[in-house]
Protein backbone atom coordinates (compact mmCIF):
# COMPACT_ATOMS: atom_id res chain seq x y z
CA UNK A 1 0.00 0.00 0.00
CA UNK A 2 2.91 2.39 0.11
CA UNK A 3 3.79 4.70 3.04
CA UNK A 4 0.82 6.91 2.88
CA UNK A 5 -1.81 4.03 1.62
CA UNK A 6 -0.82 1.49 4.90
CA UNK A 7 -1.04 5.40 7.24
CA UNK A 8 -4.15 5.55 5.98
CA UNK A 9 -5.57 1.85 6.24
CA UNK A 10 -3.96 1.53 9.72
CA UNK A 11 -5.76 5.00 11.02
CA UNK A 12 -9.37 3.86 9.50
CA UNK A 13 -8.86 0.91 11.58
CA UNK A 14 -7.76 2.00 14.36
CA UNK A 15 -10.04 5.09 14.33
CA UNK A 16 -13.30 2.80 13.86
CA UNK A 17 -12.29 0.83 17.36
CA UNK A 18 -11.94 4.23 18.79
CA UNK A 19 -15.32 5.14 17.89
CA UNK A 20 -16.48 1.60 18.90
CA UNK A 21 -15.00 2.45 22.24
CA UNK A 22 -15.94 6.04 22.79
CA UNK A 23 -19.11 6.61 20.57
CA UNK A 24 -21.54 5.69 23.53
CA UNK A 25 -20.24 8.40 26.06
CA UNK A 26 -19.26 10.34 23.10
CA UNK A 27 -23.34 11.19 22.48
CA UNK A 28 -23.72 11.00 26.52
CA UNK A 29 -21.77 14.22 26.60
CA UNK A 30 -22.96 16.33 23.85
CA UNK A 31 -26.51 15.88 25.45
CA UNK A 32 -24.84 17.20 28.95
CA UNK A 33 -23.17 19.94 27.32
CA UNK A 34 -26.14 20.92 24.75
CA UNK A 35 -29.21 19.86 26.94
CA UNK A 36 -28.53 19.99 30.34
CA UNK A 37 -29.20 15.93 30.42
CA UNK A 38 -27.41 14.37 33.38
CA UNK A 39 -29.08 10.93 33.22
CA UNK A 40 -27.36 8.18 30.87
CA UNK A 41 -30.50 6.31 30.74
CA UNK A 42 -31.84 9.63 29.63
CA UNK A 43 -29.52 10.25 27.47
CA UNK A 44 -29.87 6.42 25.49
CA UNK A 45 -33.89 6.90 25.68
CA UNK A 46 -33.66 9.46 23.75
CA UNK A 47 -31.40 8.67 20.88
CA UNK A 48 -32.76 5.01 21.51
CA UNK A 49 -36.13 6.11 20.90
CA UNK A 50 -35.35 8.43 17.66
CA UNK A 51 -32.81 5.62 15.91
CA UNK A 52 -35.66 2.39 16.53
CA UNK A 53 -32.93 0.40 18.27
CA UNK A 54 -30.49 0.18 21.21
CA UNK A 55 -27.45 -0.47 19.13
CA UNK A 56 -28.17 2.80 16.48
CA UNK A 57 -29.16 4.88 19.67
CA UNK A 58 -26.01 3.99 21.88
CA UNK A 59 -24.07 5.29 19.26
CA UNK A 60 -25.91 7.76 17.27
CA UNK A 61 -23.50 10.29 15.33
CA UNK A 62 -20.62 7.97 15.04
CA UNK A 63 -20.97 8.10 11.63
CA UNK A 64 -19.83 11.88 12.17
CA UNK A 65 -16.92 11.22 15.12
CA UNK A 66 -15.55 8.50 12.48
CA UNK A 67 -15.08 11.35 9.69
CA UNK A 68 -13.72 13.51 12.60
CA UNK A 69 -11.16 11.35 14.09
CA UNK A 70 -10.13 9.92 11.15
CA UNK A 71 -9.60 13.17 9.12
CA UNK A 72 -7.52 14.62 12.04
CA UNK A 73 -5.48 11.73 13.02
CA UNK A 74 -4.21 11.19 9.36
CA UNK A 75 -3.77 14.45 8.75
CA UNK A 76 -1.62 14.81 12.20
CA UNK A 77 0.28 12.14 11.25
CA UNK A 78 0.90 12.65 7.73
CA UNK A 79 2.23 15.93 9.02
CA UNK A 80 4.08 14.61 12.15
CA UNK A 81 6.40 12.73 9.45
CA UNK A 82 6.93 15.49 7.05
CA UNK A 83 8.12 17.66 9.99
CA UNK A 84 10.26 14.50 11.30
CA UNK A 85 11.67 14.25 8.13
CA UNK A 86 12.50 17.72 7.57
CA UNK A 87 14.16 17.85 10.56
CA UNK A 88 16.56 15.01 9.74
CA UNK A 89 17.19 16.49 6.21
CA UNK A 90 15.92 19.70 4.86
CA UNK A 91 14.00 19.12 1.89
CA UNK A 92 15.45 20.69 -1.34
CA UNK A 93 14.09 24.16 -2.34
CA UNK A 94 12.71 25.33 1.06
CA UNK A 95 12.36 28.55 2.31
CA UNK A 96 14.50 30.33 4.44
CA UNK A 97 12.40 30.53 7.09
CA UNK A 98 11.63 26.66 7.39
CA UNK A 99 15.50 26.18 7.23
CA UNK A 100 15.76 28.61 10.07
CA UNK A 101 12.99 27.30 11.92
CA UNK A 102 14.43 23.73 11.35
CA UNK A 103 17.66 25.20 12.65
CA UNK A 104 16.15 25.83 15.56
CA UNK A 105 14.47 22.62 16.05
CA UNK A 106 17.33 20.73 15.65
CA UNK A 107 19.21 22.79 18.87
CA UNK A 108 16.61 21.50 21.18
CA UNK A 109 16.96 18.43 23.09
CA UNK A 110 15.14 15.49 21.60
CA UNK A 111 12.05 15.18 24.19
CA UNK A 112 11.77 19.17 23.65
CA UNK A 113 12.14 19.04 19.82
CA UNK A 114 9.41 16.30 19.85
CA UNK A 115 7.11 18.29 21.79
CA UNK A 116 7.61 21.34 19.38
CA UNK A 117 6.71 19.06 16.85
CA UNK A 118 3.81 17.27 17.87
CA UNK A 119 2.17 20.79 18.79
CA UNK A 120 2.69 22.02 15.22
CA UNK A 121 1.90 19.06 13.85
CA UNK A 122 -1.89 19.15 15.86
CA UNK A 123 -2.32 23.28 15.03
CA UNK A 124 -1.80 22.48 10.76
CA UNK A 125 -3.82 18.80 10.97
CA UNK A 126 -6.58 20.85 13.33
CA UNK A 127 -6.71 24.24 10.57
CA UNK A 128 -5.85 22.61 7.79
CA UNK A 129 -8.50 19.62 7.49
CA UNK A 130 -11.79 20.84 6.91
CA UNK A 131 -13.78 17.16 7.33
CA UNK A 132 -12.73 17.24 10.82
CA UNK A 133 -14.74 20.44 11.73
CA UNK A 134 -17.42 18.84 9.18
CA UNK A 135 -17.29 15.26 10.99
CA UNK A 136 -17.63 17.46 14.23
CA UNK A 137 -20.50 19.55 13.81
CA UNK A 138 -22.31 16.60 11.72
CA UNK A 139 -22.12 14.39 14.67
CA UNK A 140 -23.13 16.87 17.12
CA UNK A 141 -25.74 17.61 15.32
CA UNK A 142 -26.94 13.70 15.06
CA UNK A 143 -26.02 13.38 18.60
CA UNK A 144 -28.16 16.66 20.06
CA UNK A 145 -31.23 15.54 18.28
CA UNK A 146 -31.08 12.40 16.72
CA UNK A 147 -35.23 12.76 16.21
CA UNK A 148 -34.28 16.05 13.22
CA UNK A 149 -30.82 14.44 12.31
CA UNK A 150 -31.79 10.80 11.77
CA UNK A 151 -28.90 10.10 9.22
CA UNK A 152 -25.59 11.49 8.18
CA UNK A 153 -26.41 12.65 4.68
CA UNK A 154 -29.70 14.36 5.45
CA UNK A 155 -27.58 16.11 8.23
CA UNK A 156 -25.31 16.85 5.76
CA UNK A 157 -27.75 18.19 3.51
CA UNK A 158 -29.58 20.55 5.85
CA UNK A 159 -26.30 22.13 6.95
CA UNK A 160 -25.21 22.63 3.35
CA UNK A 161 -29.05 23.99 2.25
CA UNK A 162 -28.75 26.55 5.48
CA UNK A 163 -25.25 27.89 5.79
CA UNK A 164 -23.40 26.55 2.52
CA UNK A 165 -19.74 25.52 3.17
CA UNK A 166 -19.08 27.75 5.88
CA UNK A 167 -21.88 25.52 8.09
CA UNK A 168 -19.53 22.58 8.10
CA UNK A 169 -16.36 24.91 10.11
CA UNK A 170 -18.40 26.67 12.66
CA UNK A 171 -17.08 26.78 15.70
CA UNK A 172 -13.69 25.49 14.49
CA UNK A 173 -11.52 28.32 15.88
CA UNK A 174 -12.30 27.79 19.79
CA UNK A 175 -12.79 23.91 19.03
CA UNK A 176 -9.33 23.92 17.47
CA UNK A 177 -7.82 25.07 20.31
CA UNK A 178 -8.93 22.63 22.85
CA UNK A 179 -8.00 20.21 20.30
CA UNK A 180 -3.99 21.21 19.73
CA UNK A 181 -3.49 21.45 23.45
CA UNK A 182 -5.23 18.50 24.45
CA UNK A 183 -3.49 16.31 21.82
CA UNK A 184 0.04 17.61 22.78
CA UNK A 185 -0.47 16.97 26.39
CA UNK A 186 -1.30 13.92 25.89
CA UNK A 187 0.81 12.56 23.12
CA UNK A 188 3.70 14.63 24.88
CA UNK A 189 3.03 12.50 27.88
CA UNK A 190 2.57 8.92 25.74
CA UNK A 191 5.64 9.70 24.61
CA UNK A 192 7.35 10.10 27.91
CA UNK A 193 5.74 6.67 28.91
CA UNK A 194 7.47 5.15 25.72
CA UNK A 195 10.09 6.60 26.61
CA UNK A 196 10.44 5.02 30.26
CA UNK A 197 9.06 1.34 29.63
CA UNK A 198 11.76 1.39 26.95
CA UNK A 199 14.09 1.91 29.32
CA UNK A 200 12.83 -0.37 31.83
CA UNK A 201 12.78 -3.45 29.45
CA UNK A 202 16.39 -2.75 28.25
Amino acid sequence: LGGHGGLALAVALSTAGEVAMTGWSERFGVHMGLKQITSYRDSFEIARQARGNALFGAWAGAGGLWVRNFSWNLTFFEWKRLLHNAVEKTPENAPEWFKAHLDWLRSLEKKNQANVLTFEAATLGTYLTFFNMAGDNIKTKMQVDPERYPSFRSTAYEIWSQHGLVGFTRGSLFKGIYLILGSTLAIGIQERLTEIMAALLR
